[in-house]
């Protein structure tokens, strides 16, 4: 297997889009979901779901840890590596030669993302548009054995930053981020994500962005959570980024992995119990 993508995952109308967008690659690939809601309609055989009734950020790590492929990538339900059902874009193909053209193991392909239309793929910096500090990957590849190495998912997360943590965690053992400029992959968060549930996205951002910076901020920036501004919004100037981690990986543990969350729920859980 070449390439595998996994998510947590919960919106099943939308699985079929996002597996369908793939077909037209040559390398071979899969899919791994996990989540609380299982499917009614029997997948392909390369498409994988692992029901867990646990946090998000634990979903993900369960579905890495399924993953085949060479390199695994972190993705949503709410995506498609095509941009509607005409296209016959290889954007997994392009992002592959990307990395073999790297030749480096540690080499992370930072997948050329849109955004309900909007380029925001240069944005994606540890501190949001502050482009001194170390450029991110809202989607993205890497070596699935480097993700296991470094000790995957950190069980202080609930639901995002998480893989923010691990592309610092890959600079840190001398990895790099490839931008790969000509392999896309296109978010639909107002279609399929918000237009789901009233309120859902605000509400899940309350929910678990400040929680979830506050642990990558307080594992990263001198001074903690906040030295800076709440999330970087009124960075002040020099930023200190440590460039080892300042405190340890609390990795998830595989007794119970998928019948219990590990570390943080977080308040008002309103999709996972």
């Amino acid at each position: 297997m070449d390439i595998s993508l996994f998510a947590s995952a919960n919106r099943i109308k939308d699985w079929m889009s996002f597996y369908n967008s793939l077909k037209h690659n040559t390398i071979k690939w899969e899919v791994v979901f996990c989540g609380n809601k299982e499917p009614n309609f029997t997948l392909p055989d390369n498409f994988t779901f692992i029901k867990a009734n646990v946090k998000p950020a634990q979903c993900y790590e369960i579905a890495a840890r399924h993953c085949k492929g060479e390199l695994i990538g972190w993705t949503c339900d709410d995506s498609t590596y095509e941009i509607d059902p005409t296209a016959t874009q290889r954007n997994l193909d392009r992002a592959y030669k990307y990395y073999k053209d790297a030749n480096d193991k540690k080499a992370i392909i930072s997948m050329h993302t849109i955004e309900d239309g909007r380029d925001v793929w240069r944005n994606h910096h540890f501190f949001g548009k502050w482009r001194h500090t170390p450029i991110m990957a809202p989607m993205a590849l890497m070596n699935r054995e480097v993700f296991n190495e470094i000790g995957g998912y950190d069980r202080n997360f609930i639901s995002a930053q998480a893989e923010n943590d691990i592309i610092m965690r890959v600079y840190q053992i001398g990895g790099q981020v490839v931008m790969a400029q000509d392999a896309f992959v296109y978010i639909h968060h107002r279609k399929c994500h918000i237009g789901g549930v009233a309120g859902e996205h605000k509400s899940m951002i309350r929910q678990y962005y400040v929680a979830d910076r506050q642990v990558l901020e307080n594992a990263w920036v001198e001074g903690g959570y906040g030295a800076y501004g709440a999330g970087g919004e009124q960075l002040r100037s020099p930023v200190v980024i440590s460039k080892t981690r300042l405190k340890p990986v609390e990795s998830f543990v595989d007794e119970g992995i998928t019948e219990k969350t590990q570390g943080p729920l977080g308040e008002g859980e309103i999709r996972w119990v």
